[in-house]
């Protein structure tokens, strides 16, 4: 019986307590607590227990059923909000940020010559760019554009820390993880796009269950989605954060929060057509789970945990179509999830224009690099003609450092098979 008032020592005390009481009229043993809880009309299969017994009993059972009460509370009202945490992204000082450029290069060179330096050369890319001025990295890598050994050497080292994080915690343990992601594209019809979504932590247990990972392996699902221009605009850098952050079990704040989502209420009132490209990420402790069985268990993952994603991205944001794709690492699925749009995008605007049009043979793609969409724009027209049709974009996938050569090469064999004649044109600058 719930909403009990019954007078014991106890009844005002803030923790919890709770005593047997007799009732005389009834001539029967009553259990009280100050949780407004009565138990009573007790029936025994057994000897019958003492009252410190029955008290033990009664106190495991009540302790039982408060904790269902708080997941059903939960349930109702919503997931607990976890503290938002960020990285710095302060600049440094011109000189200093000039003295830090010029030790990440010469750092670099070194550990081509001295293969003992490669252990302090980590350390100080992971310190460069967990640092927050992302100019550091992004200037040393450029300086290095004659030396493609070294520069190849930085830009690797710099996607190793971001796709196996270590964290060193409090006790002086070290937690080696890897991060994967889940590529999930969907449809708005509505402007901005919101990234934080509490109920993604119930997909945890489905996920590491549907994966098969070993018992007691840590899977840690970010509530934190990133979309292209997320990344795009931090360089993927904001990532080495990732990991600390989970692991003090916070969620991590690409930018405030509440900026973000007054601006996001904003657009939200807008009309603007968009798909979205972006990537649920996810920490694995190292050695856990290896692609051959990401990809065996695959499909399976994406039946258990599709309905619950579905679910906790609607809960805070409208949105249409969506896609997701099976868990890859990293870097992999950054190129799986951009690949794949792209190639949607460019298919459907052929279709739209053959749709008028006699055959993709009387086409050409007019294709320009367009820096403000870190990728190029390819416009469709009639061969010898200069009316354009219809636009698409082709992005970069993002990195540390993007490769534009990868996507323009990927963007002409995809051409090539459609049939359509490719001509490269360099952006005009105002």
């Amino acid at each position: 019986m719930g909403n009990d008032t019954t007078e014991f020592e106890g009844r005002d005390d803030e923790d919890f307590a709770s005593a047997i009481l007799y009732d005389d009229v009834n001539n029967t043993s009553i259990y009280v607590c100050n949780s407004g809880f009565r138990l009573y009309d007790f029936t025994f299969t057994g000897a019958v227990p003492s009252a410190e017994t029955l008290q033990s009993i009664c106190d495991e059972a009540m302790d039982d059923y408060l904790q269902l009460q708080d997941i059903y509370k939960e349930r109702e009202l919503g997931y607990k909000q976890r503290e938002m945490r960020s990285g710095p992204t302060e600049p440094l000082p011109p000189a200093a940020r000039s003295e830090a450029i010029e030790t990440l290069v010469g750092k670099t060179r070194q550990t081509l010559r001295d293969p003992v330096a490669r252990i302090a050369f980590e350390s100080a890319v992971r310190e460069t760019i967990s640092g927050g001025d992302q100019a550091v990295f992004t200037e040393a890598q450029l300086a290095l554009q004659s030396e493609p050994a070294a520069r190849e050497r930085l830009i690797e080292a710099a996607r190793d820390a971001i796709a196996f994080p270590e964290v060193v915690r409090q006790d002086g343990s070290i937690m080696s993880f890897e991060l994967w992601a889940l590529p999930f594209c969907f449809s708005r019809a509505k402007g901005g796009v919101w990234w934080h979504f509490p109920m993604l932590e119930r997909v945890e247990p489905l996920l590491a269950d549907a994966l098969e990972l070993p018992p007691n392996a840590i899977l840690w699902l970010s509530p934190t989605l990133f979309t292209v221009d997320m990344l795009n605009e931090r360089g993927c850098q904001n990532l080495i954060h990732l990991a600390p952050v989970m692991d003090a079990g916070c969620d991590f704040a690409p930018e405030d929060p509440d900026h973000a989502r007054a601006t996001f209420e904003a657009a939200n009132r807008t009309t603007d057509p968009q798909w979205v490209v972006a990537w649920i990420p996810f920490l694995v402790e190292r050695g856990s789970l290896n692609v051959d069985s990401a990809r065996r268990f695959g499909r399976r993952a994406l039946d258990a945990i599709l309905p619950s994603i579905q679910e906790a991205i609607s809960s805070e944001m409208e949105y249409g179509e969506a896609e997701i794709f099976a868990p890859l690492p990293w870097w992999e699925a950054l190129a799986a999830g951009v690949m794949a749009a792209n190639r949607k995008r460019l298919g459907l605007t052929v279709a739209m224009v053959l749709g008028k049009e006699t055959s993709v043979s009387h086409l050409e793609a007019i294709v320009t690099y367009q820096p403000e969409l870190s990728g190029y724009e390819i416009a469709l027209r009639r061969l010898g003609q200069d009316a354009v049709l219809a636009v698409a974009p082709w992005l970069l996938v993002p990195d540390v450092a993007p490769d534009r050569r990868v996507a323009f090469d990927d963007l002409k064999r995809c051409l090539e098979q459609a049939g359509l004649k490719l001509v490269e044109r360099a952006a005009r600058l105002h």
